[in-house]
């Protein structure tokens, strides 16, 4: 039997790591075909949500999750700004570009700067809710891993 068969185990929605984030505090990491059916689709409520979400992780391999951790952590690492710093331009810059307003000057490149540190923050936010998932999160331990 295929593993889209048994609609027991994961079936994943991409062969590369995925987090859809459903809260601020709520994750998937890599959603099944399953899961990502019901976005636009149906109505659920968070607890619907926390209680697919824990049955599916359980099904996911440890192995698979520590990689996508590491992953994340990796990329966030990486990055040039943090989360607070973004969070703190994000104000000031929101800030003078509402100083300009009261001025009568519409300011399109700064509008369009603040939307693409908003998108960077999200970005990060998402990665960090993905380590944070991974690290507190139950998933499938199989003994044969290596």
């Amino acid at each position: 039997m295929k593993d889209s068969e048994n609609h027991d185990l994961p079936d994943p929605n991409s062969s590369s790591h995925e987090v859809l984030v459903i809260s601020p505090t709520l994750a998937v990491l890599s959603p099944s075909k399953a899961l990502t059916r019901f976005l636009g689709n149906e109505q659920q409520s968070l607890e619907q949500w926390q209680e697919q979400i824990k049955n599916h992780h359980f099904h996911l391999r440890s192995s698979y999750v520590n990689a996508l951790h590491d992953s994340a952590m990796t990329i966030l690492n990486e990055l040039p700004t943090t989360v607070e710093f973004d969070e703190r331009l994000i104000a000031s810059e929101k800030m003078l570009l509402e100083k300009v307003k009261r001025m009568g000057i519409e300011h399109v490149n700064k509008a369009d700067a603040i939307q693409a540190i908003e998108y960077r923050l999200a970005f990060k936010k998402a990665l960090q809710l993905a380590v944070i998932v991974a690290e507190r999160e139950k998933f499938f331990v199989d003994t044969d891993e290596l």
